[in-house]
């Protein structure tokens, strides 16, 4: 886990190295047992420029929030900071939305201090942005999708002023959305939300793992493998030395058998 973890501060090595995936198996494994120390050298590996998505595949838009809310103590600053820099991959930021979101999910920070700092993203701090939006942005679409998981009452003026500015794409989410959360509550949205393994803690890196395609295909592979394997020499000989030996004792019962009879 060491050799991965100094690969976290070298993307223009990872990048060399298409096959390697101990640092991804790092990340996991440090999710899982809280690492809080992994938490700034993370959150520096994906402020990195350069394509982090070659390097961290699918991991950064399925689990990466869930992971930034393991290893974060509670602790929402790094996180912010992730959200409000335009240099970062959006993707990236948007993990980092949805680490804000899980941590509220886990009762670690309270649902009215993200809605009061997603308050902050949508009047101020994402202003400078807005004005050089022409089309749909990524990072304000994925603040309307949390804030709509969050229960969005307090922030629909707002959501309601990025759509009207083209800012949300709706391929992922519009305004008839945010109209079925307000309209299944705030205590039926959060629990719905609860349910959502997006949201969840890691809690075994094996069982995350396992549903990879990768080790699907590797499973399928030695279950096919066992069932077409040949009968080992070994076994086979011990099978032949058994019926060998069942047949040496039927001979000999047959013998018992005919000396009685003589001896009658």
């Amino acid at each position: 886990m060491a050799i991965a973890l100094v690969h976290l501060l070298n993307l223009e090595e990872l990048v060399e190295l298409p096959e390697y995936s101990l640092h991804i198996y790092a990340l996991y494994l440090l999710a899982q047992f809280k690492v809080p120390q992994a938490y700034p050298l993370i959150i520096e590996f994906f402020s990195a420029p350069g394509d982090i998505l070659q390097v961290a595949g699918n991991i950064v838009i399925e689990n990466l929030g869930r992971i930034f809310a393991n290893v974060s103590g509670g602790n929402p600053e790094p996180l912010k900071k992730l959200v409000e820099n335009p240099q970062v991959n959006e993707s990236v930021r948007g993990a980092a939305l949805t680490g804000l979101v899980a941590l509220v999910v886990q009762e670690i920070l309270s649902r009215e201090l993200i809605i009061q700092y997603f308050e902050e993203l949508f009047s101020t701090r994402l202003e400078q942005e807005r004005c050089y939006e022409t089309e749909p942005s990524h990072i304000w679409t994925y603040l309307v999708i949390s804030s709509a998981r969050l229960y969005p009452l307090e922030l629909k003026p707002h959501i309601e002023r990025a759509f009207e500015s083209d800012l949300i794409d709706p391929l992922y989410i519009n305004s008839e959305h945010i109209e079925r959360y307000l309209q299944l509550g705030q205590d039926a949205t959060l629990n719905q939300l609860r349910s959502n393994r997006y949201y969840a803690p890691i809690k075994d890196t094996v069982a995350e793992l396992e549903r990879w395609t990768c080790f699907q295909e590797k499973q399928e592979k030695r279950v096919a493998q066992k069932r077409n394997k040949p009968l080992g020499l070994g076994k086979l000989n011990q099978s032949a030395q058994k019926k060998t030996g069942q047949v040496k004792k039927k001979a000999r019962k047959k013998m018992q058998k005919q000396a009685r009879r003589k001896n009658r």
